[in-house]
């Protein structure tokens, strides 16, 4: 069983690593540096000179550096779609009788098979934005499901956990409010950069600051929302650590890295406004908002479990 355990864990920090490397394809520009799909240039290898391409093929498609960069992401994405389905068939195997580890495992599986078709929906309308969005919205969602897996399989090993910690009862909502916060939020930048790209494309001289605030309200109640997180952020850390009754070290953790990467983020937000939209800010700012919403996951599923004790 801790088997399970320790290989759910091992697939949920490499889907994260997944996410990454998505997010390095988008800011790289790389996204149709495969024009077709699953192959790349009609080959399962990408071609390494414009002399392998097919003769079908317009030799001004070719680039050799983001080509691959997006071959290496699709490789990764079928490692990770192998891991998680192992994933599900150890979840099967050993917890079979555990509904609160098969159900989540099995809808992140199910989830991992519409992720992969909707890759290649993803090339067939060269990088629609709203396509974009679902296709990182799937992503999360799957961490959310590995992330709950696995914390039910720790606790089905460590009964004990969160025996004697007392947080208040009153907690539910704002927790389950902060995640809402954070996932609202990351749907609002994947639309703030995707517009931004359209706009930039039929603007192609102009200041990336301008570009900004031509996409109107939808940065400003970004910003709006991203600050109201540092306020929650050190609410919850005053409620959940300071003010609880032998808080554990995982609650811990959790709210003070939470708290860590909100203030992270809200420098790093600013700095695509004030430095001209970076692509190494913007990868970051990106993963960041990912992990924020499975620390937020982490914190609801703690507390919830104080009150099971």
């Amino acid at each position: 069983m801790r088997y399970f355990f320790r290989f759910s864990l091992t697939t949920l920090f490499m889907t994260y690593l997944l996410i990454f490397i998505g997010g390095l394809v988008r800011v790289a520009g790389a996204g149709m540096g495969c024009p077709d799909w699953p192959k790349c240039f009609g080959r399962w290898i990408p071609p390494i000179s414009i002399e392998q391409l097919p003769t079908h093929i317009d030799p001004a498609q070719f680039n050799f550096v983001l080509a691959w960069i997006e071959y290496c992401n699709r490789l990764f994405g079928v490692f990770i779609g192998l891991m998680i389905t192992i994933t599900c068939f150890l979840a099967i195997r050993y917890h079979r009788k555990e509904p609160k580890i098969m159900i989540p495992t099995i809808g992140a599986f199910i989830l991992t098979l519409i992720e992969g078709w909707l890759g290649g929906v993803l090339v067939d309308t060269v990088l629609n934005p709203l396509t974009i969005t679902l296709h990182l919205l799937l992503a999360l969602c799957i961490v959310v499901l590995l992330i709950y897996a696995v914390m039910q399989a720790y606790y089905l090993d460590h009964k004990e956990a969160e025996h004697s910690s007392k947080y208040s009862g009153t907690l539910k909502w704002p927790i389950m409010g902060t995640g809402l916060i954070i996932f609202i939020e990351i749907i609002i930048g994947t639309e703030i950069r995707g517009g931004l790209e359209i706009i930039r494309k039929e603007n192609p001289l102009v200041d990336s600051t301008f570009l900004l605030n031509m996409l109107g309200p939808f940065k400003y109640l970004h910003t709006i929302l991203g600050a109201s997180l540092i306020g929650i952020g050190y609410y919850l850390r005053k409620k959940l650590i300071i003010e609880s009754s032998n808080p554990s070290r995982l609650m811990s953790i959790s709210t003070n890295t939470m708290l860590v990467i909100i203030i992270s983020q809200i420098i790093l937000g600013e700095s695509l406004v004030f430095l001209d939209v970076k692509p190494l800010i913007q990868l970051f700012h990106m993963w960041f908002a990912s992990l924020l919403l499975g620390i937020s996951v982490v914190q609801y599923m703690v507390w919830e479990r104080s009150r099971l004790n």
